[in-house]
């Protein structure tokens, strides 16, 4: 079978099992994760479009495989951003804002989001994908020391970002810098 009939055969896999795989998806978590996963799925059946099985019904069988592994891998996905959440929550000082609505969460993202690109892959490598400290020297490419020190300034300058945030919620702190300003 050469590559245009592979194709062709693919087409009309996705168009026989499309709705199958999004019901199987749409079982298991939100629409628009599940959208998400069902792209990957024939995404990844595309790339695989050599071992995909001659039956239909095994084909179906085979596509539901690769969703799950997807799912498996988004749910750790899921489970990675919680921990580094806690451990950069647990290794700058906690917030007192004195507002039990404030979400500490959107300010990690926020100031996450105003780290360097650099400071930010760094944290994620360290936290996110939960890295040993020589695993991230080979992924960048520098030595063990220097991810020691990239790594503690940037939880520096993130736990800064932190504590600006939580100032700038913070009601009484607000009022003696302005006091402060005058």
């Amino acid at each position: 079978m050469d590559a245009d009939d592979r194709s062709e055969e693919l087409e009309r896999l996705f168009r026989l099992t499309f709705r199958r795989v999004m019901a199987y998806c749409l079982r298991r978590t939100g629409e628009t994760a599940a959208h998400d996963v069902v792209a990957e799925v024939y995404a990844v059946a595309w790339r695989r479009r050599r071992h995909v099985p001659s039956d239909d019904e095994e084909a179906v069988l085979w596509l539901l495989g690769i969703a799950r592994r997807v799912l498996a891998n988004q749910a750790r996905g899921h489970r990675r951003w919680a921990r580094l959440l806690l451990r950069v929550a647990q290794r700058a000082d906690p917030p007192h804002t004195g507002h039990p609505q404030h979400d500490e969460g959107e300010d990690l993202a926020a100031a996450l989001a105003q780290a360097s690109a650099a400071d930010r892959e760094l944290l994620r490598l360290a936290y996110w994908d939960d890295l040993s400290r020589q695993d991230i020297a080979t992924v960048l490419g520098i030595s063990v020391g220097a991810v020691d020190t990239r790594l503690h300034r940037a939880r520096q300058r993130l736990r800064v970002r932190l504590d600006s945030a939580s100032r700038s919620q913070d009601p009484a702190a607000k009022r003696e810098k302005d006091h402060a300003e005058r």
